[in-house]
């Protein structure tokens, strides 16, 4: 039988904002260590042109990066200064090397450089850069917030388009002590227009003007993910019998948590795919069989994985979501929602690290698709490092509809040396 359990939980201890993309992931890795490299990036710390000390202390170029400065005579939006000497009000005290970067905070500032490097299928980047702000003239932390953005792009007939941005605010920013924060680019595919082009990277000025961004030690890098095992990922066990009942209440290798007040475990199983002539065959699934969770809230599969959290490696889960093609979940309000999950326990308490909620709206019956949810790289002082792995489904809306599940995965990235723990969500 089933385990049966209230779905009472406590919510969890870190939840980061991430938004909802489709993302199409590689389907498996080989199961060896992951792997990482920097990726060499020109002036990454604004080294050059080394400043003279005893001239003024700034210049308004910076060597190997493409100045965007609004001011087109003097160029006084970007450029390099030498950081101020130890024991100074104004010492940034861990800028690495003896210089930095500014950059004016209007909107339309940027500093760009296209890299030697190309963006491989298979592998995924991390974008790293020290931020700090200007102590005499910081960009605004009051509303209207200044803002700041990282960005991986390509070039496309030498125009940039941009992969993926991340927005940092001036909040909680210091003149003397550098923030690092980053930027993920999920697995590059074979079908994606950046693959084996050219990496861009941009730091732009995303604001108003009248304050300056303090920018060093710009880190790219590279790695290989590695998928982590998953029982019964695809839901092809229990076999159903297609000349029987066309469902099973049971799940091989979850465990199913049923509000079903029978006991029957009528709202978890799975079931097989029609036959490809059927209205309702489903086009992407992996494999035979795919699971059905019914969508009031406190229907689940969950399960704990053999694997655990390391510190320093980040985390993906991957999966493919449909709705049922005779009942499914609500898409007016109250909408019908799904939650993904990756979890650990302490003692016998289930405890969430991040968790994603995805809305009934605009699925088709007949074709999967894929939805993702990130855990940045854990700390070796996380409460769940070197924990157990725990994966989570969840129904979080009202009965009466049914969804789709299919081809679970967990993918663990190595950012590498050199890069930050810590992301800025």
């Amino acid at each position: 039988m089933c385990e049966k359990r209230a779905f009472t939980r406590r919510k969890g201890i870190l939840r980061y904002v991430i938004c909802l993309s489709v993302l199409v992931l590689a389907g498996s890795w080989a199961a060896t260590p992951a792997k990482s490299a920097s990726i060499p990036i020109e002036n990454a710390s604004f080294e050059a042109p080394a400043i003279d000390p005893n001239a003024f202390p700034a210049v308004p170029y910076v060597d190997q990066w493409t100045d965007i400065d609004l001011d087109t005579q003097n160029s006084t939006n970007t450029g390099v200064f030498a950081n101020t000497p130890v024991g100074s009000s104004d010492h940034i005290v861990n800028a690495d090397g003896s210089q930095l970067a500014f950059l004016g905070s209007q909107a339309g500032n940027a500093l760009e450089q296209d890299l030697a490097a190309t963006y491989k299928v298979g592998c995924d980047y991390h974008l790293t850069v020290a931020v700090g702000v200007s102590g005499l003239f910081p960009p605004s932390s009051a509303e209207p917030v200044d803002t700041f953005e990282l960005v991986l792009y390509y070039r496309d007939a030498n125009e940039p388009v941009d992969i993926v941005r991340q927005t940092v605010d001036a909040t909680d920013m210091s003149s003397t002590q550098l923030k690092d924060v980053s930027l993920y680019l999920p697995t590059v595919q074979s079908g994606d227009a950046w693959a084996d082009m050219a990496i861009g990277v941009a730091l732009r000025a995303t604001g108003m003007p009248g304050g300056f961004w303090d920018l060093d030690n710009v880190r790219l890098v590279e790695s290989l993910p590695v998928s982590i095992p998953i029982e019964n990922a695809s839901f092809e066990a229990p076999e159903v019998d297609p000349n029987a009942f066309p469902a099973w209440p049971y799940i091989n290798g979850w465990t199913e948590i049923d509000v079903d007040p029978e006991g029957l475990s009528r709202n978890t199983g799975v079931f097989p795919n029609p036959e490809p002539n059927s209205f309702d065959h489903i086009v992407n699934a992996d494999g035979n069989q795919l699971a059905y969770l019914f969508s009031e809230a406190g229907n689940a599969l969950e399960q704990d994985l053999s694997a655990t959290y390391k510190a320093r490696c980040d985390y993906r889960l991957t999966v493919a979501v449909g709705i049922s093609s005779r009942r499914p979940p609500s898409i007016l309000e109250p909408v019908g929602t799904l939650e993904l999950a990756l979890y650990y326990h302490d003692g016998n308490e289930l405890m969430d690290i991040v968790s994603e909620t995805i809305e009934a709206t605009c699925f088709s019956p007949t074709q999967l698709q894929d939805f993702s949810l990130y855990l940045p790289a854990v700390l070796s002082d996380d409460v769940w490092a070197d924990k157990t792995i725990g994966v989570a489904i969840r129904a979080t809306g009202v009965p009466g509809g049914v969804w789709v599940l299919d081809n679970v995965r967990l993918a663990e990235s190595l950012p590498g040396p050199g890069l930050a723990l810590t992301v800025k969500k």
